[in-house]
């Protein structure tokens, strides 16, 4: 018989590994968060080279953080991902964003057989829509880029589904890739206070929603008729 593990014990153990993540961030980052609450041109220079002193130990914090918070329902590692941004730029936040998020939902999507979910999760409203669309593979990859919903729930659809692997790797790499990129873009223009780029971002955010609220309605639509 195959043992099954309860998901409350599974969020417990995960949120005590964000909290402790969290503690050494805050520890590495105290005097950067420092300034950052007292920005101004003065002591520009100095945060930027406070910030350029982290190196691998860091960035392994925050992937961690981001990786696990992606695997907790109902909690967002969106702060986290702009802070990745805000701290080392573009390229890199996207990169730690990227990984992180992609490894949160092959790690949940690995554990989906062996957890024991609820009777309130199995009948979820957004879960029945993920696997009642015509073209699964699309609506799940687009899932992925949609902040309210959940990705276990997406990553739920996937096993349940029984989509290869190889496309199952596709379509969550694919499917992180506009949000990380997003939160990790907006932390640095965050940093160079450019808010132009943080408007933009923030409408991409909510064409993202409204793209939710459209997938709701067509699995509705097709269902009424």
């Amino acid at each position: 018989m195959k043992q099954r593990l309860s998901h409350r014990a599974l969020i417990a153990i995960a949120t005590l590994i964000v909290i402790a993540m969290l503690g050494l961030v805050i520890h590495d980052f105290l005097p950067e968060i420092n300034l950052l609450l007292h920005s101004n041109d003065a002591n520009r220079q100095e945060l930027v080279d406070l910030i350029q002193q982290h190196g691998i130990r860091d960035m392994i914090f925050l992937y961690i953080m981001i990786a696990v918070m992606n695997a907790i329902p109902g909690m967002s590692n969106s702060i986290v991902c702009i802070f990745a941004g805000l701290c080392y730029g573009p390229l890199w936040g996207l990169a730690i964003n990227w990984f992180g998020n992609m490894t949160g939902n092959w790690l949940v999507a690995a554990l989906i057989g062996h957890i024991d979910f609820s009777e309130k999760f199995m009948h979820n409203r957004w879960l029945e829509r993920l696997q009642s669309s015509d073209h699964p593979w699309i609506t799940l990859t687009v899932a992925y880029m949609i902040p309210v919903i959940p990705s276990v729930l997406v990553n739920y659809s996937c096993v349940n589904m029984q989509i290869p692997r190889r496309n199952f790797l596709v379509m969550v790499s694919l499917g992180v890739l506009p949000v990380s990129l997003i939160y990790a873009f907006g932390g640095d223009a965050i940093f160079n206070g450019e808010f132009k780029r943080l408007i933009i971002y923030a409408i991409i955010i909510i064409v993202l929603i409204m793209l939710s609220r459209l997938i709701g309605k067509n699995v509705k639509k097709r269902h009424a008729q």
